[in-house]
């Protein structure tokens, strides 16, 4: 009796999916819903790992390169040599226009003004947000390497002109000098970074044509 008892209650308690499939007709609670959500969570997480790489990689890179700047040889000799080499290939393109205007370290001058490339106008820091970009992009690298390059060129090219720009405003227009300097060209250089980069993620991810089938 005892055995046939226990029997009972153990029937009584065990599975019953029909049972369970009425329970969850009649609804079910919000702790039953958990799962799903968190599935869904999950997928959206995993759907969007592209681009948390993307923007965790780019800001590594970036903490990189401002630590960078913080170097004595970097800071004491590569910036200034970069920012000398502006200031002569700047005078070249002023004495072209027949300015007649030397260079001395990082200042330009003429007898009608003179400027100082000062850091922050050597354009390294468009440059190296462009470069951080492309490396945190998923592509091959070997879809990088034309972008480094001609990314950069393109930007330090373009900061002559800026060079050059600023230097007749301040001939010209003296009262727009600091409006140029600061909110154009200094807006138009992160622009321009981004520009340049989306061209080259859209080229990099354009569809590969496929071969075409050659009839036997």
């Amino acid at each position: 009796m005892l055995l046939r008892a226990k029997w009972s209650d153990m029937r009584r308690h065990s599975f019953d999916p029909t049972r369970r499939s009425e329970q969850g007709a009649r609804g079910s609670s919000p702790a039953a819903s958990v799962p799903g959500s968190d599935r869904r969570r999950f997928a959206w997480f995993h759907n969007k790992r592209p681009v948390f790489q993307f923007v965790g990689l780019f800001a590594v890179l970036m903490g990189v390169f401002y630590a960078l700047t913080f170097i004595p040889v970097l800071n004491k000799k590569a910036l200034p040599g970069l920012q000398k080499a502006n200031a002569a290939v700047s005078t070249a393109i002023l004495n072209f226009f027949g300015e007649a205007a030397t260079a001395d370290k990082t200042i330009i001058s003429s007898p009608r003004y003179s400027i100082n490339i000062a850091h922050g106008c050597d354009a390294i820091e468009p440059a190296a947000l462009f470069v951080a970009a492309v490396l945190a992009f998923p592509a091959s690298f070997r879809s990088k390497l034309p972008a480094l390059f001609a990314g950069t060129f393109l930007l330090l090219t373009i900061n002559l002109i800026r060079i050059v720009s600023l230097f007749y405003t301040g001939i010209y227009w003296p009262a727009a000098f600091e409006t140029m300097h600061v909110d154009v060209w200094q807006p138009a250089f992160i622009v321009l970074s981004l520009f340049f980069w989306t061209l080259w993620a859209v080229w990099a991810t354009r569809p590969k044509p496929r071969p075409a089938n050659v009839a036997a």
